[in-house]
């Protein structure tokens, strides 16, 4: 039984320690599962701005047990230069408690980790190039299907060594899905469109028609009972501000959204960690007027022998089969999929079935934002579920997963 959670923690500080010139300071911790299940690749991550070095931290290492190094990333999620945050993932028993050693410098470092998770963003040119890029901002007056057609792939993709996704760059901003055979990094060869060698010789491809559904986890507003598409905004940009080796952060940022009579300024972004099939999804608003009002998210029917269900404490899922392309050149199979999304019950404002979505609706609360999950499995996976039933039961075990946090506890 595999069970993932996000644990995100704010840290005290220890003293600082100077070595010559340069600049150190350690931070010991101890995580503890509670919970009476192991966890695999356990997404642990610390704010540098609690753990309050004292200085730049350009370089960071975490140590278990033994003095084993742990794969780790420092990440500027406000691209102001200087880390905001460090990342890595630790395996841990149940009912287990793990010392780690974190050390802080403000020397860089040239030390690279196996890559388990990867990100990329490229333009769409004559030449067929295809640059790689970091951010890009559109005007609102361009035609979302201008900005949609710019992106090659149509938008930032990124993946785990289990699953990949892509998001679009126009006013849907829609979660599209890639599915593997194997597990393995494959977006740097395939880019998301695989040749017929590549598909031949086992590599995965988009197994989702979303159509005019909300796919699995796409955000989207919710007014007088209808879905609504981010249409009108002042800019609308795209962004990755992490790509590995231990997770990629992905963000979209619409500026000056004109919904449901207010002016937003909203962050998406969508987070995904090595070892795993589920991201993170954390929507913030800038201004306060966002707290009265509703959105949305889902998962789709699937067009063939679908089954889902639709829970009222924010669990949902569905199974089923679909054609992946609309026009299909490259004579793709049918895929059978199953999709699952699970909002946090502290956003949930509602629940609705219709003919093509099992949708939840969702309000901050109070807060600046709101998060909440999604997931999927690809039936031609081979480690992955085979049957719905199997599948549904993943996503109960995960519901459970994610509601039982670590425990973070400073030492010295």
């Amino acid at each position: 039984m595999k069970h993932i959670a996000i644990c995100l923690f704010a840290l005290a500080a220890t003293p600082m320690a100077a070595v010559g010139q340069n600049h150190e300071k350690t931070v010991s911790i101890l995580v503890e599962n509670t919970w009476a299940y192991d966890k695999a690749n356990e997404p642990v991550v610390l704010r540098l701005a609690d753990l309050k070095p004292g200085f730049e931290v350009r370089s960071a290492t975490v140590y278990g047990g033994k003095d084993e190094e742990i794969p780790s990333q420092l990440d500027d999620l406000d691209r102001d230069t200087e880390a905001d945050e460090l990342a890595f993932v630790i395996n841990i028993p149940a009912r287990t408690k793990q010392t780690l050693q974190v050390v802080l410098s403000d020397q860089p470092s040239d030390k690279k980790y196996p890559a388990r998770v990867y990100a990329q963003m490229r333009l769409n040119d004559k030449s067929q190039k295809n640059p790689h890029i970091q951010y890009i901002t559109f005007d609102g007056s361009v035609p979302v299907k201008q900005s949609y057609s710019a992106m090659y792939h149509h938008g930032p993709a990124f993946e785990s060594e289990l699953v990949a996704f892509r998001a679009y760059m126009d006013n849907r901003q829609s979660i599209d899905l890639y599915g593997k055979k194997y597990q393995r990094l494959e977006l740097a060869e395939t880019n998301f469109y695989p040749k017929k060698e590549q598909l031949a010789a086992g590599y995965g491809d988009d197994v989702l028609w979303a159509g005019t559904s909300i796919g699995v986890g796409s955000f989207r507003g919710w007014v007088d009972g209808k879905l609504q598409t981010i249409d009108t905004v002042e800019s609308r940009s795209a962004g990755i501000l992490a790509s590995g080796p231990v997770r990629t952060v992905v963000e979209f940022f619409d500026r000056d959204w004109q919904y449901d009579g207010a002016v937003l300024n909203m962050t998406q972004r969508y987070t995904l960690y090595a070892g795993h099939r589920d991201v993170r999804v954390d929507i913030s608003f800038k201004e306060a007027d966002a707290s009265g009002k509703t959105f949305a998210t889902g998962v789709q029917k699937l067009e063939r022998d679908n089954v889902g269900f639709l829970d009222a404490d924010g669990l949902a899922g569905s199974w089923g089969s679909n054609l992946a392309y609309k026009n299909d050149t490259v004579n793709h199979p049918r895929e059978t999929v199953g999709l699952g999304i699970y909002v946090p019950r502290r956003y949930m404002a509602g629940k609705l079935e219709d003919d093509v979505n099992y949708l939840y609706q969702m309000n901050t609360n109070g807060d600046r934002g709101l998060s909440y999950y999604f997931t999927f499995n690809a039936l031609k996976e081979d480690k992955g579920c085979k049957t719905s039933a199997d599948w549904f039961a993943h996503l109960r075990d995960w519901q459970a997963s994610l509601a039982h946090p670590c425990k973070i506890t400073i030492i010295n």
